[in-house]
């Protein structure tokens, strides 16, 4: 999961060197690494060179189709503005490659790391077949967007509803490039399973604002899709599965403890402990070592914990947000003068800072997640369970996460195996460093042996 970050308001793309084979036409997705965490972007640019126009998408926040307000391109340099109405950005990068921007974003005194790679379109040869009958689910007035694959014979099959993790994603759980639920589907149907991946609220079909979906609301969405399925005609699912991946196995946990119609919750990458403390590990990985005092360190996180609790309890945010905007500013006091002269107005920079995570942590998405314990759903269940880890995993660790989940079965009537793969990242590829900004580089596949083990302890338990 990952923890959240300044919001994006306008971007400027200023790139260099632009070769005439060049073209800032098409779809292009990205990150921006702030303090270690990435905010996926997604701009889609058309029209003719002298009069380009295009959206951008932070599906993270929810924020799809913004409209740019300003798409130009000149001779060696190309111009992308968009306005939300809550301060300013700016991208300046060069063309590494016909399909590669890299440079860096900054907005305010702050400046990131930026990169964007341009998607190719599939052919249609190059398409999967049999992928599924795209489905409309009604759910508490919102509709749910979402595609059913079954094998190819009428046999009776397992059912697996898959459960997407942080951010709002569309039914594929496309992150940069990699169609991890999409793949996921395809690899259980060649084993006789069926599937059920579906949009998240705001998100391709569905409706709904995802921000404002409580915990509940979402695990709610899922229930209403498992009653819809075992409606249809032609179609018999001997087990209903869930399989929550990361941020998804909190929403799996919590409908397998109350429905009874679940018979099996794998967790893929899944939280053992509380949003918080997820977010307490993460930023301390952020800060890394050696910039800032331990004790500095330690400190600013403490006053995150302490505006989480005062927005939680709606009481002395103000005074919250000074006390950790003062702190802030102390530690970028600390950094050398070359260093602050980068940072522009540290003052300012503190309670931009104070603000963006009080807006963070006010949705009521997070607002349900921050405190909210998993291992109290995982205790109740009297189901078989699968837990799987991956070994480079830096957004949802083994390490932290591992022994609560495990404490937590033992003490639920389940039978449960945990599964390591040593090599695997978040998204269960074979990685290198397991870090995020690597995603991208990978091979769009699954690590040896992931699938098997996914295929056959659905089929034999």
């Amino acid at each position: 999961m990952r923890s959240f970050i300044l919001f994006l308001s306008t971007f400027l793309f200023s790139v260099l060197n632009l070769h005439a084979q060049t073209s800032i036409l098409g779809n292009w997705e990205g990150a921006i690494n702030i303090q270690g965490q990435q905010l996926k972007v997604i701009f889609n640019i058309e029209g003719e060179s002298n009069n380009l126009t295009g959206t951008i998408d932070i599906p993270q926040q929810g924020a799809m189709g913004l409209k740019l307000t300003q798409a130009e391109q000149r001779a060696d340099s190309v111009f992308l503005t968009f306005f939300t109405g809550q301060g300013n950005g700016k991208f300046e990068g060069t063309f590494q490659a016909d399909s590669l921007i890299r440079g860096t974003y900054s907005q305010g005194a702050a400046s990131f790391p930026f990169e964007i790679q341009k998607q190719h379109k599939i052919e249609a040869k190059d398409q999967k077949t049999g992928l599924g009958k795209d489905l409309i689910i009604t759910a508490d007035n919102n509709t749910i967007g979402g595609t059913l694959v079954t094998p190819d014979n009428s046999k009776p099959s397992p059912l697996v509803i898959l459960i997407s993790g942080s951010g709002a994603q569309d039914r594929d759980s496309n992150i940069f490039g990699f169609k991890v639920f999409a793949e996921l589907s395809e690899q259980l149907k060649k084993e006789g399973i069926s599937s059920f991946r579906f949009d998240d609220r705001q998100v391709g079909q569905s409706s709904g604002a995802f921000a404002e979906a409580t915990l509940q609301m979402l695990s709610e969405d899922v229930g209403a899709i498992i009653d819809h399925l075992l409606t249809l005609e032609n179609h018999q699912f001997q087990k209903i599965i869930l399989l929550g991946h990361s941020q998804g196995g909190v929403v799996a946990g919590k409908l397998a403890a109350q429905n009874e119609k679940i018979d099996k919750l794998i967790l893929m990458a899944s939280t053992g402990v509380p949003l918080k403390d997820v977010l307490r590990f993460q930023v301390k990985e952020a800060f890394g070592s050696g910039i800032y005092p331990e004790a500095q360190v330690e400190k600013e996180i403490n006053l995150r914990e302490s505006l989480m609790e005062a927005i939680r309890h709606n009481g002395h945010i103000e005074t919250t947000k000074e006390n950790y905007a003062s702190h802030y500013k102390k530690m970028l006091n600390t950094l050398s003068v070359s260093q602050r002269a980068n940072l522009g107005n540290i003052d300012s920079l503190a309670q931009e800072q104070a603000s963006q995570l009080e807006q963070a942590y006010s949705s009521p998405q997070m607002q349900s997640l921050l405190f909210y314990d998993p291992k109290i759903d995982l205790e109740q269940l009297e189901i078989p369970v699968l837990v799987l880890f991956g070994g480079k995993d830096t957004q949802v660790t083994e390490t932290l996460n591992r022994q609560p989940i495990k404490r937590a079965l033992e003490r639920s009537e389940s039978r449960y195996e945990i599964e390591l793969f040593s090599n695997a990242n978040h998204l269960f590829q074979k990685a290198n460093t397991g870090q995020v900004i690597e995603y991208q580089t990978l091979e769009k596949k699954f690590i040896s042996g992931f699938t098997d083990t996914l295929s056959t302890w659905i089929l034999e338990n």
